[in-house]
């Protein structure tokens, strides 16, 4: 007798058990081939929003937006082919590799030939090209027979091939280097800066960096000094000052070349948002630490020990729409008076250094098992809500209303893409 309550209790357990995960939303978990979308309509959270596959993963080896709308998908002969968010092949010819479309035209090879098309997938020249750039500016830097010259977008040679190496056009400058020289040409193509320059940058809030001699400094358009080739390292203007570095250590200049902040941090990022970070070696009991400044050489955020584990890197982020990223051993978003808007304190771990906006998210994930090995990736808030639910085996970055994802399948990481639904 008690033998057979014993099994009716069990009976009535087992059931009660199947009954319960059989109203669970049971996530596959890694291995799994397939993962169903949340629509708007479904079951979701407040914040959560849904999604629905444009491509499912395992469909092509290979896939990545090259417009907002676009998809270049490899096939099972290793070549790429341009479809639409409908699935749909919209460039039907093969290739190698294709860029991502500036300006409306790409840069694709074609058997080890390079040339140019548009949305059509017509080429913009009849000309091929051993190789070449994106378009900036309405102008591509390509190189034939050795020597590098510049298109236009209708594919015509508007600066014929001269040039050892080139950069692309940025602020109408273009460099150039002849005889192992560097200087700087118009869109005409008329050498507006002489080619002086054993090393250049491209022109960044009208001023481009150039060196002579393993020596720094910053010349405007028209190749007038702004800083003297005085420094043994520079970055780039941003917001009208730059960081310099004399003799190990780093101060800012203005645009009229004066010394703004003095040669005393050990490193130094750009300014953004009128803060600039800043670092100081053995700041406190031997630990190195970051801070943020203004123009004016005011601590703004103080200094901080930041640290970073488990193959992350130290991050001390520029600001943006008044917050930062920065690694407090796991990556956190400060605002811009220093205070922590994410911790960390949340079941979501950072892995993109990318706000996004338009829908509250960033990329996430979170751990599935007891010993935090096997993770799941999906969207969170700036306060560490689930935006979107952590089914995935990798997220990347946003392309609009787009995520390209990864999942396993049959045992190999698969890219897909989904559309979000808020």
């Amino acid at each position: 007798m008690e033998m057979k309550n014993i099994c009716n209790i069990l009976i009535i357990f087992f059931s009660s058990l199947l009954l319960l995960c059989g109203c669970q939303n049971i996530v596959p978990m890694q291995g799994a081939d397939k993962v169903e979308g949340k629509t708007a309509d479904s079951n979701l959270a407040d914040n959560e929003m849904g999604w629905k596959w444009i491509v499912e993963p395992g469909k092509y080896e290979d896939l990545f937006f090259v417009d907002d709308e676009l998809i270049a998908v490899k096939d099972n002969k290793g070549k790429y082919i341009v479809i639409n968010i409908n699935g749909e092949s919209v460039i039907p010819f093969e290739y190698e590799s294709i860029s991502k479309f500036n300006e409306d035209v790409a840069f694709v090879n074609i058997d080890g030939y390079f040339s140019y098309i548009d949305k059509n997938g017509l080429s913009i020249s009849k000309d091929t090209f051993q190789d070449g750039y994106s378009f900036s500016e309405s102008y591509s830097a390509v190189k034939h027979n050795n020597m590098w010259g510049f298109i236009d977008l209708s594919g015509n040679v508007s600066i014929k091939y001269q040039y050892e190496e080139v950069n692309s056009f940025s602020e109408s400058r273009a460099a150039v280097k002849v005889d192992n020289k560097w200087g700087f040409i118009d869109n005409a193509g008329e050498m507006i800066i002489k080619p002086l320059f054993d090393q250049v940058r491209n022109f960044k809030e009208g001023a481009a960096a150039v060196n002579i001699d393993d020596k720094w400094g910053f010349i405007d358009i028209s190749g007038n000094f702004i800083a003297d080739i005085q420094y043994d390292n520079v970055k780039d203007f941003c917001e009208d000052y730059a960081a310099v570095m004399k003799n190990g250590k780093w101060g800012f200049v203005d645009k009229s070349g004066k010394l703004c902040i003095d040669f005393k941090y050990d490193d130094a990022g750009n300014f953004s948002e009128g803060k600039a970070s800043v670092k100081l070696y053995n700041y406190k009991e031997g630990m190195d630490a970051w801070a943020y400044i203004d123009k004016n050489d005011n601590v703004v955020i103080d200094f901080y020990p930041y640290d970073a584990s488990e193959g992350r890197i130290i991050w001390i982020g520029d600001f943006k729409d008044g917050l930062a990223f920065v690694s407090k051993t796991l990556y956190c978003i400060i605002d811009d008076k220093g205070n922590d808007v994410f911790l960390g304190d949340s079941e979501f771990f950072i892995c993109s250094l990318n706000y996004n906006t338009e829908y509250d998210a960033i990329p996430g994930y979170v751990y599935t098992d007891d010993k935090m090995i096997e993770k799941k990736y999906g969207l969170l808030d700036l306060n560490g809500n689930q935006r979107l639910e952590p089914i995935f085996d990798y997220v990347y970055g946003f392309n609009g209303r787009f995520l390209i994802v990864e999942q396993i399948v049959g045992g190999e990481y698969k890219k897909g893409v989904i559309e979000l639904i808020k």
